[in-house]
């Protein structure tokens, strides 16, 4: 497989879903539902949690307590307002009124929101579509120091590169993903993995700086990046050509449901002598038990 025929590929799989921020969790999964006669005795944030939990829930009850919480300043209760309204419980539907509330809990400090409102903007989700909004949301998150809104915004410029836009945008993008990965958020390292393999936008290529982002992504289990270091071996691109050292990774991406690494353990499985195939094994064993 030439590199060619890998970058299609990586075309084809496309850019992963980062950034967006799951509502919040429904009280009955986290809470033993109570007795009725008990919720008046708890605080506002509890009662609202012990109203959902109710079998069923009395969303009335709910938004009440957290109004009276999101009074005094609860970002939580605010996000569960907006929450309640994006989902229609005990409301009608209101994506506006929704993002009203994400608006004052990503205020609040719940800088997630900030990135919800960036994906819900960017999409229409809910509110109309507006890319300057999403913009000004995501760069809030991003100047109170939050690295997965560094990591969406940064995703926004490489997927506007790919389609041809704003080519020069990649640079600002690498900043904001090293910024992620030094403070602790290895999925960044996918997204300087592409840039480097592909030279997307205005980005140059770089073999050795494609491997070293690769590595931390295949480091972590992430398949799809196990596959492309699998490749890199396999072909000697950006690491000392070592096949072995291909076939254990090629195992790993494999056992994840990488097409790209069980299409690597195949040919190599076909070519390799049985004491190698044997090594690269326990090797991917080996870093496979090391993990747990």
């Amino acid at each position: 497989m030439r590199v060619t025929s890998f970058l299609r590929l990586l075309l084809l799989l496309g850019v992963m879903a980062v950034g967006a921020v799951m509502a919040p969790l429904q009280a009955s999964e986290a809470m033993p539902a109570p007795d009725a006669s008990s919720v008046e005795n708890l605080d506002a944030e509890a009662r609202a949690h012990a109203a959902m939990a109710l079998d069923p829930p009395d969303w009335a009850a709910a938004r009440a307590a957290f109004l009276e919480a999101a009074e005094t300043g609860s970002a939580t209760a605010m996000s569960y307002l907006g929450w309640l309204y994006e989902e229609g419980h005990g409301v009608e539907r209101d994506g506006a009124r929704a993002a009203e509330w994400y608006g004052k809990a990503a205020l609040a400090g719940a800088h997630d929101f900030s990135v919800k409102l960036g994906w819900m903007y960017l999409s229409g989700d809910g509110v109309p579509r507006d890319r300057e909004a999403a913009e000004a949301w995501f760069r809030r998150g991003i100047e109170a120091g939050h690295s997965p809104a560094r990591i969406a915004w940064a995703s926004v410029l490489i997927a506007d590169a790919l389609g041809g836009k704003h080519p020069d945008g990649v640079f600002e993008a690498r900043e904001l993903l090293l910024a992620a990965l030094d403070d602790g958020y290895t999925v960044a390292s996918f997204f300087l993995a592409r840039l480097y393999i592909e030279g997307i936008g205005s980005h140059p290529v770089d073999d050795g700086l494609a491997a070293r982002y690769t590595r931390i992504g295949a480091d972590t289990g992430n398949a799809q990046m196990q596959g492309w270091l699998a490749f890199m071996y396999l072909e000697g691109r950006g690491v000392e050509e070592d096949a072995i050292s291909a076939a254990m990774w090629a195992n790993l991406a494999a056992s994840g449901g990488d097409s790209l690494g069980e299409q690597i353990r195949q040919a190599l499985e076909g070519s390799l002598a049985p004491e190698d195939i044997h090594e690269a094994r326990e090797r991917a064993v080996a870093w496979a038990m090391s993990r747990r």
